[in-house]
């Protein structure tokens, strides 16, 4: 008999035992494609927000149209800068009026003059933000400058805090699939001791008394990884339509079939390794 099929032979004998480390196999797996896709979406959340204008300045209501248009060409020119978006006193006026549209009494009481000029500035990363803000309230030209920065704050820290949490998922779940997948097989190695002695007299090679358990725990990885995400990628579907009218104008969804195919193969490699590892690891343990 093959390894494989011995391998296949030994789950179908402990069937009980098997379904357990394939459970928690897929658990493991689940939580990390789930985890993974958060944490991209949340890094394209982020690149989104980076380059939307974040930082506004509004000019001095007597500044000359000279004089707004150099203090653009002098943010521009930082590196840190992605993109600027001057307005001029008339273009605020008409978004003024576009915002109040349904009251005629605001309209008449407001003319270009009275609203400011303003620079809308987006950064190549997050973290240039505040950067941004100190660089226009040093400019004379600038009256004010309006930064949501507890907002962009709190996106960072709780992207940050996904990862940590997702990672710190996947390592404890990991270690517990090792330990029971290791705890599993080493049983079954146990069971079979009188056999093993036996194929080490007949001159069984060191390989092929270990190859049956060492696809085993094979198996229980590529299981797991393929269940785990099948699940997630059914969970994704059903969650699909909420999470577009959740996130809006945020364009995440469909996520592109590649990033699929590599979530898959890398998970399924990474579940394949675990697996062989934990049974080389119970069989090398028992038969010392």
């Amino acid at each position: 008999m093959n390894p494989l099929s011995s391998a296949f032979t030994n789950i179908r004998r402990s069937p009980f035992q098997s379904l357990t480390a394939i459970v928690i196999t897929t658990m493991t797996l689940f939580v990390a494609y789930f985890f993974s896709l958060i944490i991209l979406g949340t890094q394209q959340i982020l690149n989104y927000f980076e380059t939307r204008p974040q930082v506004i300045g509004f000019f001095e209501l007597d500044a000359s149209t000279s004089e707004i248009n150099q203090v653009g060409q002098q943010v521009q020119q930082k590196s840190y800068v992605n993109d600027i978006k001057l307005i001029t006193q008339e273009e605020a006026l008409s978004v003024y009026r576009m915002e109040n549209k349904d009251d005629p009494l605001l309209l008449e009481l407001v003319t270009a003059d009275i609203l400011p000029a303003s620079i809308e500035v987006s950064a190549d990363e997050i973290s240039s933000l505040v950067q941004i803000k100190n660089d226009l309230e040093t400019l004379d030209e600038i009256e004010e400058v309006v930064f949501q920065q507890d907002i962009v704050d709190s996106l960072t820290n709780w992207t940050t805090s996904l990862r940590y949490i997702g990672i710190a998922a996947v390592m404890v779940l990991g270690l517990t699939s090792f330990l029971i997948i290791t705890a599993l097989v080493s049983m079954k190695v146990t069971q079979r001791k009188n056999a093993i002695q036996i194929m080490k007299f007949l001159g069984a090679s060191s390989w092929f008394i270990k190859a049956p358990f060492f696809f085993e725990g094979v198996i229980y990885g590529l299981v797991g990884s393929l269940v785990g995400w099948g699940i997630m990628f059914v969970a994704l579907l059903y969650l699909t339509p909420w999470l577009k009218n959740f996130l809006g104008t945020i364009s995440l969804l469909p996520v592109p079939w590649e990033i699929f195919a590599i979530q898959l193969s890398t998970g399924t490699l990474i579940a394949i390794l675990l697996g062989g590892f934990s049974g080389m690891t119970a069989v090398k343990r028992m038969m010392k």
